[in-house]
């Protein structure tokens, strides 16, 4: 029996200064030196300085993101899944204070599924 694989959901809305690269299924963070922490990230407005991006596990979580500014957001999927060695990329925990069942993901990654919303 093959067992599930899990998957994690990021909602890019319509107005994303990174929709453009999304719809192309890269997932990039607003900057990629930033020294934002997880916490700082959770509690939001440092996006653009963040080198996280904001996942869930909770695709109605992404659902809701992707329609903030009405249509044409996309959401993004990965296989929720370790780094290979030589990635740029990882996972991090995140404070969730929101409870978003959130979790950040560090770094840019290319090969995302895409769904138009």
């Amino acid at each position: 029996m093959q067992q599930s694989q899990l998957v994690v959901y990021r909602g890019v809305h319509a107005q994303h200064p990174a929709l453009a690269a999304a719809r192309r299924g890269i997932v990039t963070p607003g900057d990629m030196d930033g020294t934002v922490t997880p916490a700082e990230h959770n509690r939001g407005d440092v996006s653009a300085d963040s080198p996280y991006t904001s996942w869930t596990f909770d695709r109605s979580i992404a659902e809701s993101h992707a329609d903030e500014y009405g249509p044409g957001g996309v959401i993004l999927m990965l296989t929720f899944s370790a780094p290979e060695p030589g990635d740029k990329w990882s996972w991090e925990g995140s404070p969730d204070l929101f409870d978003e069942d959130e979790v950040l993901l560090r770094g840019y990654r290319t090969g995302a599924t895409v769904e138009e919303i």
